[in-house]
C-alpha cells in the first residue's frame, strides 16, 4: 500500500498512523478526558515551553531545545490519553520525569543554573495563570 512512498516519507506515515490509533484507542476508555479548560491549560503551559528558546531540557543527560521538549511532552500527553486530568496531573506524570529510567528531568538556563522541570512547570503555570495587570480595572 504505502511502497510508492520514500522510505523516511513511509516511516513518518507509519508513526502518524500508529501515534493517531493510540490516541484513538485512549480516548475511547471509560474514563472522561480532561475537561476543556483543563486542556487549554496544559496546552497553554506546553506552548510556553516551547517559546522558551532561552534554556535547554535534559532528559536521561541530553540537552532538548524547548521545541523538542515540547514535543516530547505532547507525545507522552497523548500516550497518557485520560489518564490525565488537570493540568497538575500532567506536570506531575508527564512533565516531572521520564517514565523509562525514573530519572527527573532538569531545565537549564542560560547561565547553567539548573532547576528540576516541575519546578519551573509549576512556576510557569504560576505565571501564566495570574490576570494580566490590562485585564484587571
Amino acid at each position: 500500500m504505502l511502497s510508492y512512498i520514500k522510505p523516511l516519507t513511509r516511516f513518518a506515515a507509519v508513526c502518524f498512523v500508529v501515534l493517531a490509533s493510540m490516541i484513538l484507542a485512549s480516548g475511547a476508555s471509560a474514563e472522561s478526558p480532561a475537561p476543556a479548560t483543563e486542556s487549554a491549560r496544559i496546552d497553554a503551559l506546553i506552548r510556553v515551553v516551547e517559546g522558551r528558546s532561552d534554556l535547554q531540557f535534559l532528559r536521561n543527560d541530553v540537552a532538548y531545545s524547548s521545541r523538542e521538549a515540547g514535543l516530547h511532552l505532547r507525545t507522552k500527553l497523548a500516550f497518557a490519553g485520560s489518564q490525565i486530568k488537570t493540568v497538575e496531573d500532567f506536570i506531575d506524570h508527564i512533565g516531572t520525569g521520564s517514565s523509562t529510567t525514573g530519572r527527573p528531568y532538569l531545565v537549564r538556563f542560560i547561565d547553567g543554573t539548573l532547576i528540576p522541570s516541575a519546578e519551573f512547570l509549576r512556576g510557569e503555570l504560576k505565571r501564566i495563570s495570574q490576570p494580566t495587570t490590562a485585564s484587571i480595572k
